[in-house]
């Protein structure tokens, strides 16, 4: 579940689905700006977003090193008033962090990093994302 400002909406409407893509950009923690598409349905007649307009999406996710991050969007509420205003963004919630659950199976047993107070394991997930099952691993960092 994020927060994301979306940008560039385009159509695509082969029968029998339709859906919408729009591009945006995750921030990390660390300040890293991460390339994400946006894949959302869209029934035929309703008008795409305007550029800037920031959402709340909750939706399954595949990451891959080397190319965008891609969402197909389970959840899209875009919060309410003109993205071109000044005060637009005023009333939305300086949230930067970014909820992930996931379901998947341990990789490997955890291990204590005792300077940090942690625990870093790896987890495999898959999930229909797009236009196929994709699958990766995330390394999990517990802090005890």
């Amino acid at each position: 579940m994020a927060n994301l400002c979306l940008r560039g909406g385009c159509r695509q409407t082969t029968p029998p689905t339709y859906y919408s893509f729009y591009d945006t950009v995750l921030e990390t923690l660390v300040a890293t700006l991460l390339p994400m598409e946006i894949h959302l349905y869209t029934p035929l007649g309703e008008k795409l977003l305007r550029n800037d307009t920031i959402a709340c999406m909750v939706g399954r996710v595949y990451v891959a090193l080397s190319s965008k991050i891609l969402m197909d969007a389970v959840s899209l509420i875009p919060y309410p008033g003109d993205p071109s205003s000044d005060d637009y963004e005023e009333g939305i919630p300086d949230d930067k962090v970014v909820v992930l659950w996931a379901l998947g199976a341990v990789l490997n047993n955890a291990v204590m990093d005792v300077d940090s107070n942690t625990q870093k394991f790896n987890l495999g997930v898959s999930d229909y994302v797009w236009d196929g099952t994709k699958v990766f691993i995330i390394e999990c960092v517990l802090l005890l």
